[in-house]
């Protein structure tokens, strides 16, 4: 049953001072105190503590097991991030030490290959001068080997590359697919690209195939010879490109790209030189050729910028190079083809310039070749001092783990110690949060008792606790013939039917947006727009929960006299309204207006099963649409107030639903004017 609140005022107003509905104080635990327990849980759930997902009972021996495995375990989670980090650590370094190991080996293997690439590129040179001064005059070029300090025959030139092929220890594993790409083009007979570097001895093989082709002289054009020499090169400098790719996570990864550029350089400047020697010593070359000469020359400045521009050192060494005897006479007979190569009239056989070119192109690339040295040496610098730096960060990495592990031992060691004495207090503690707990339960709940559940969080706030509101709309109702009811039933009987009646009064009311204000007895007193605003609709709220009620209590049986049935008068007003929490120790919300002494009156002065309405809520409903209403007639409510029309609300507009009740209607019937 509950609690009843006398009603006071005067003339010009009234004061009503009421109690908030059970349910309250749930709503305001779901709106924001989820951890607030819940009346019915007190006792039970008071001492019991969220740690993180799981909740456990400190005072119960279970309870202290986990609490203090939870206190040796939340310690150790960022000793054990840290561990996991340095173990992280520690095998990125392991892994990077490994790269750095085989980068070494890969820079020692192009190096290797690099030497063999400069015999091909020394042999291509020799081969074509071997054919242009034998196309030309033999008996000159006799004459003039003896005081060329660079050229040692063709067969000479063979087995110089032959010992170098032999000294490379071990034979690249090249991608199938780089020799899939490379086309020979033909004429170039017996020389199987795809077959040549599946090994050292196939390329062996193949390779003198071609240099029988060389010395029996069955070859026709330059283009032939060179194609198979390109084809080498093109074919291992591609493999060195993979290779390079795959160490782009080193700090000498620049370096390699420039060892690589400058590698391309030199390939090029052997291909040009072929095209030279061929244009000194027969006098013209094929436009054909002229371009291949044009666009290699060009290459050549390509790859020898590139690779200053990685390793800016090497400008230094280059610009020593551009200032010697070889390059300055390379360079004017590279001007000297490039400016006469197309004009027949303009060329001639010149074997002595021929060999001065080819001494002259090889020093070139003699020195370009030794700064190409230099560079390997700094690689390998480079990459031995990040192998060191990679061994003294694995070496830090592990006096860290040491560290920590012992850290975590003495750690361990003082938690422990520490929660042996935490667990002498933890009885009394649980004590003092037990009885805390349950006094702020009593104060919550007492504040909802007596206020709104906005109310509440305004006063937890300090916020201003009166406010005026333009419109609201307040319901009277009484039950006609209580005490008649209740004047031969039993002290239980009457308890009985009273909580019978309020239970089904809550639970109807519950279900529309309205504030029970006050209960006495058989009256009660509900408003809708205060304290919680919601436009126009206080007047359908309160008309809603009318005819539920009034449908509600033609079903009501009353246990001491299951025969009768509730006999209801309701009154209702709608106008502006003062909501005031009054009271230190005790609070109450008070409705303050003359607006509820006219909806009293309009209570007072109705009819049993019948709603009584003013014209001012009769208007505001017009205004939402939805309702029935019937006209009563004009009564006076006294000297001061007057006269004013009445009216009987008679129900919905239409026939609602018969899944859906009167509140549900009402709302969608809201929606659609919406």
């Amino acid at each position: 049953m509950k609690p009843a609140y006398k009603v006071g005022g005067g003339a010009g107003g009234a004061n009503f001072r009421g109690n908030n509905n059970n349910a309250a104080l749930d709503e305001e635990r779901d709106d924001g105190n989820a951890d607030m327990p819940a009346p019915h849980m007190q006792g039970v759930s008071d001492t019991v503590w969220k740690v993180g997902c799981y909740k456990i009972n400190p005072s119960t021996p279970s309870g202290q097991k986990f609490f203090i495995l939870h206190m040796l375990v939340l310690p150790l989670i960022p000793i054990t991030a840290l561990v996991i980090q340095n173990s992280v650590t520690m095998n990125t370094l392991l892994g990077y030490q490994s790269r750095v190991s085989t980068i070494r080996r890969q820079v020692r293997g192009a190096m290797e290959i690099a030497v063999f690439i400069q015999n091909i590129q020394e042999e291509r040179a020799e081969v074509a001068l071997y054919i242009f001064t034998n196309q030309t005059n033999a008996v000159i070029n006799s004459s003039i080997i003896g005081n060329n300090n660079n050229r040692m025959g063709i067969q000479e030139r063979f087995r110089q590359t032959d010992r170098a092929l032999e000294e490379v220890p071990t034979w690249p594993n090249i991608d199938k697919s780089l020799t899939n790409t490379k086309v020979i083009p033909i004429g170039v007979g017996g020389a199987d690209g795809a077959e040549a570097f599946k090994s050292k001895l196939k390329f062996q093989i193949q390779h003198e195939v071609f240099r029988v082709k060389v010395r029996e002289g069955r070859f026709g054009e330059i283009t032939e010879i060179l194609a198979w020499y390109e084809y080498i090169n093109d074919v291992i400098l591609d493999h060195l490109d993979d290779e390079i790719k795959s160490t782009n996570k080193s700090g000498v990864w620049r370096y390699l790209i420039s060892f690589k550029n400058l590698l391309r350089a030199i390939e090029n400047i052997g291909i040009v030189s072929v095209y030279g020697i061929r244009y000194l010593t027969t006098g013209n070359v094929t436009q054909q050729n002229f371009i291949k000469y044009v666009e290699h020359d060009t290459l050549i400045w390509e790859y020898l910028n590139s690779s200053i521009h990685l390793a800016p050192y090497l400008e230094k060494k280059f610009r020593k190079i551009y200032e010697g005897e070889a390059y300055r006479f390379y360079r004017k007979s590279d001007k000297v083809i490039l400016n006469n190569a197309l004009d027949l009239d303009k060329g001639s056989s010149d074997i002595s310039s021929a060999l001065k070119y080819f001494n002259s192109i090889t020093d070139y690339m003699m020195q370009l070749r030794q700064a190409l040295e230099e560079l390997r040496d700094d690689i390998e610098s480079v990459a031995q001092d990040e192998l060191n730096a990679a061994d003294q960060e694995k070496m830090i990495g592990i006096a860290i783990l040491s560290f920590i592990s012992l850290v975590t031992l003495v750690f361990y060691f003082f938690v422990k110690n520490a929660l042996s004495v935490i667990r002498v207090f933890a009885k009394e503690v649980m004590e003092k949060v037990r009885e805390l707990d349950a006094e702020k339960m009593k104060t919550e709940k007492a504040f909802h008792d007596f206020l709104p559940t906005t109310v509440v969080r305004d006063l937890k706030k300090k916020k201003i606790l009166a406010e005026n509101f333009s419109c609201v709309t307040i319901f009277f109702g009484d039950i006609i013939g209580f005490n008649e009811l209740t004047s031969d039933c039993t002290a239980n009987e009457l308890i009985e039917f009273m909580n019978l009646f309020y239970a089904t009064l809550d639970t109807r009311i519950s279900k529309f947006k309205v504030y029970n204000v006050h209960t006495m007895a058989d009256e009660f007193m509900v408003v809708s727009g205060m304290p919680n605003k919601i436009g126009d609709r206080h007047v359908s709220e309160i008309a809603s929960m009318a005819l539920d009620l009034l449908a509600g209590s033609v079903v009501f049986q009353i246990p001491h006299r299951p025969n009768s049935r509730l006999n209801i008068r309701m009154g209702v007003h709608s106008g502006p309204a003062c909501g005031v929490v009054a009271g230190s120790k005790i609070p109450n919300y008070c409705v303050m207006s003359d607006t509820a002494n006219i909806a009293r009156v309009m209570e007072k002065m109705g009819e049993g099963m019948r709603i009584h309405i003013s014209a001012t809520s009769k208007e505001l409903l017009d205004k939402v649409g939805g309702f029935r209403c019937e006209y009563r007639g004009v009564l006076d409510i006294g000297s001061k107030r007057g006269q004013i029309e009445t009216f009987w609300l008679i129900g919905p507009d239409k026939e609602p639903d018969s899944d859906l009740s009167c509140h549900d209607n009402m709302e969608k019937h809201l929606s659609l004017n919406d």
